[in-house]
């Protein structure tokens, strides 16, 4: 068994790498292939391909198949609720559920932060929306150029790494952004951390 670690990257920005097994990263490709991707939102409901142009799969849904690849993943996030509890002191007890993304040659994420999803928190609330504490994403693959996470504050850039999972804050602190994919394509997961 591999004895993961926090790979601090930067203020509060980790990487543990190796916490998907190749199976693991090539087995939620074919699913998210076989299943087919939407267009990715930037808010509950809401496209604006000038922000957000990539593709997204939602696993928390009652298919059977989706349900077991979102069930997989979040055993992964054992490993992450662990070692930031070992950082920090603090359980992260729960997880939203997982989405598999696909970026394209060309595609991107322009800078943004992961913890508001509707117009303002008291929308959020309203609709019983936890707020998030932690980013997740999960690098499925690495064969591709480009695509690399950017934290403009803390001036750091991230290139992908199969099986390594990255993690920090979903707060205004670290906006960061999808860089465009210029050749190939880029698979990865999300989910959100909150307590």
């Amino acid at each position: 068994m591999t004895a993961h670690t926090l790979t601090a990257l930067g203020n509060d920005i980790f990487l543990i790498k190796d916490a998907l097994e190749p199976a693991v990263c090539k087995q939620m490709i074919e699913t998210a292939m076989c299943h087919g991707f939407d267009s990715a939102g930037i808010l509950i409901n809401q496209v604006n391909n000038q922000v957000r142009n990539s593709d997204l799969l939602e696993l928390g849904h009652s298919n059977p198949l989706l349900a077991s690849a979102n069930e997989l993943l979040h055993s992964k996030l054992g490993i992450v609720q662990k070692l930031l509890y070992q950082e920090y002191g603090i359980k992260f007890l729960y997880a939203e559920p997982c989405s598999i993304l696909r970026y394209k040659e060309g595609q991107f994420y322009k800078r943004h932060v992961d913890n508001i999803l509707l117009a303002n928190r008291f929308q959020e609330l309203e609709h019983g929306i936890p707020t998030r504490d932690i980013s997740v994403v999960g690098y499925l693959n690495d064969d591709f150029e480009g695509g690399e996470t950017y934290f403009d504050r803390q001036d750091v850039r991230v290139k992908p790494i199969a099986g390594a999972i990255l993690v920090f804050p979903a707060y205004f602190s670290h906006p960061h952004q999808s860089l465009p994919v210029t050749q190939g394509q880029k698979y990865a997961f999300t989910s959100w951390l909150f307590r």
